[in-house]
């Protein structure tokens, strides 16, 4: 059976579940990642409802929620280890949105959207270097260092450095630096938290964060943050969507703005070696491009409305593009009985659906950080008080806009497997 074909730039999340919703509808796919390896190092996500239910479109998002940990109470401290707010915030999340908040590594969420590709589908260490955006008669192409291939959709999740963006729009989207870096880690538990308190963000002085979040192996994800001129030498790793780069860590740097704050964060630094951490200027897209597409070219995740971590979306937003990019382009199969959609206007309208959406998730987490790190310390301490005071959980009831999305239909290729 004749199929059409998509090819993605770009291994990370956002290309991997592109991947594997096309498949679902019945494409031919193929993904290009300049990395050897998919699997991210010292990274940790959290998967939010609407995230959560973009994989239950792949048939995937019980897998994610079976290897993944939902956040127990926890809430803000100050660097004395003071309680500002004291929360469960997954749980408020489930009662009003029907799913919690789910950790897991990044790692064991590629793997499982990898198990549902064919094998083969990734070809690592494989650099994109051209593009041809194609258009209604003609169709698409990707430029490797290893040749040149055609497809009726191209799919670009190369990342917030994105080469096929920079290619496509002849307005340069440079990455703007927010004025903070983040480090991350994922490391062992080294005690410290009890049953009752399973995480926490701590907020200190001059933009200083630093936040737990236990996954299921036992293992912290945790990330810190704290005012930069934006990170100028760093290096980054493109290949993914929702905040996955790469450069020199600096343990010593953290030891020193945040060793001598509550536990357990001293005993989490002191073993703590280069390898294990990820640093990085925190950079965004704004303003990003004026379309997520050009031709028969789609821009999804950080290669389209790369954000700041504040919400913790950057992820979620990926995997929304995926389905959604799926649900208008059609089936993959050719033939008479098979209804096939130009792609080039489906592109359109994905640009359309997306793009409003992710510009005000993007605004939301953007106004998020500069509170968390630019305002006063003595502003955040007075905002966490009057928020600890209010009835119920604020932060949870703020985000329905966001996590009470409900992804499009997407129906397998092949009506066997919906009995």
């Amino acid at each position: 059976m004749t199929r059409r074909r998509a090819l993605i730039a770009g291994g990370g999340l956002g290309g991997l579940t592109a991947a594997a919703a096309l498949h679902r509808r019945g494409w031919d796919v193929c993904v290009f990642e300049q990395a050897i390896t998919l699997e991210p190092v010292a990274a940790g996500i959290s998967v939010w409802p609407n995230g959560l239910r973009s994989l239950d479109r792949l048939g995937i998002g019980d897998a994610v929620r079976e290897i993944g940990r939902v956040p127990g109470p926890g809430g803000l401290r100050q660097p004395d280890g003071t309680w500002l707010i004291r929360n469960n915030i997954s749980a408020a999340v489930q009662e009003k949105y029907g799913d919690p908040v789910v950790a897991l590594h990044r790692a064991e969420l590629a793997n499982v959207i990898v198990q549902a590709l064919p094998f083969g589908v990734v070809q690592a260490d494989t650099r994109v270097t051209g593009v041809r955006a194609g258009d209604a008669d003609t169709p698409a192409a990707l430029i490797t260092e290893h040749g040149e291939s055609e497809g009726d959709l191209v799919v670009a999740a190369d990342g917030i450095r994105s080469v096929v963006r920079s290619l496509l729009f002849p307005s340069p989207v440079a990455p703007a630096p927010v004025g903070y870096t983040s480090w991350r880690m994922v490391v062992p538990d080294p005690g410290g938290l009890s049953p009752e308190d399973t995480g926490f963000e701590t907020w200190g002085p001059d933009g200083r964060r630093f936040a737990v979040m236990p996954l299921k192996d036992q293992s912290l994800y945790c990330y810190a943050t704290a005012a930069s001129d934006g990170g100028a030498g760093d290096d980054r790793d493109d290949r993914d969507d929702g905040d996955n780069e790469t450069g020199s860590s600096g343990v010593q740097e953290l030891r020193r703005l945040f060793g001598d704050w509550h536990d357990p964060i001293p005993a989490l630094l002191e073993n703590l070696v280069e390898e294990q951490v990820m640093r990085h200027p925190v950079e965004e897209l704004n303003p990003g491009p004026s379309a997520f597409h050009q031709g028969r070219v789609a821009l999804i995740g950080d290669a389209a409305h790369a954000m700041t971590p504040d919400l913790g979306q950057g992820g979620s937003m990926a995997l929304e593009d995926a389905v959604v990019l799926a649900s208008l382009v059609g089936e993959g199969r050719v033939g008479p009985e098979f209804e096939n959609v130009p792609i080039p206007p489906a592109l359109e309208k994905f640009t359309q659906v997306r793009q409003a959406r992710t510009q005000m998730v993007a605004r939301r987490s953007r106004q998020l950080g500069r509170l968390n790190s630019a305002a006063p310390h003595r502003a955040q301490v007075l905002t966490a008080q009057v928020l600890n005071a209010l009835p119920g959980t604020p932060l949870a009831s703020g985000l329905a806009s966001i996590v009470n999305w409900e992804p499009p239909p997407l129906p397998p290729a092949d009506p066997r497997s919906r009995l």
